[in-house]
């Protein structure tokens, strides 16, 4: 019996503040950030992959997001997370999943997220404090890869229209 390769994860999220092409993060500690599109495999995840959430992403200005409630998530409702509210990120998410769902070997690692199941939450973490009716600015997108406990970062873009009227 052969032995089939493990698929190499991705994930496409937006942030708060840039982060560089190469920079690592222990998974339980990323930088604070609202998942675009959960977890992913592609065979192809060169500069296609790149390309392909530079063109969904291509015609926002930076993301206002309102916080709203927090929730548990997880498959055991053990990850504390806030949810965040912005019919931006519903369209992004559509058109992220719109490009990538036809790249060549797309598997999405549960399914339940994608689509229909998307619910923009941000994972708490001990160096961002939000309430419910908060509103921030998320100008940046990053791909990272993913292994068991390491998100590296493997393309990154700002959001930056220039703005209207100033």
């Amino acid at each position: 019996m052969e032995k089939v390769a493990a698929q190499q994860l991705f994930v496409v999220v937006a942030l708060f503040r840039p982060v560089d092409v190469g920079a690592s993060f222990d998974r339980r500690e990323w930088p604070a950030h609202v998942t675009l599109a959960s977890n992913f495999a592609v065979t192809d995840h060169g500069d296609r992959l790149a390309r392909a959430v530079s063109e969904a992403c291509a015609d926002y200005e930076p993301l206002s997001v309102r916080f709203a409630a927090p929730a548990m998530f997880g498959r055991d409702q053990t990850v504390p997370v806030q949810l965040v509210e912005s019919a931006d990120l519903h369209e992004m998410h559509e058109r992220l999943a719109d490009l990538l769902e036809v790249m060549p070997g797309f598997a999405a690692a549960d399914p339940d997220y994608w689509r229909a199941g998307y619910r923009p939450h941000m994972t708490q973490v001990p160096t961002v404090a939000v309430r419910d009716g908060d509103i921030k600015q998320m100008a940046h997108v990053a791909v990272a890869a993913l292994t068991e406990n390491t998100a590296t970062v493997i393309s990154a873009l700002a959001l930056s229209h220039e703005p209207h009227g100033v």
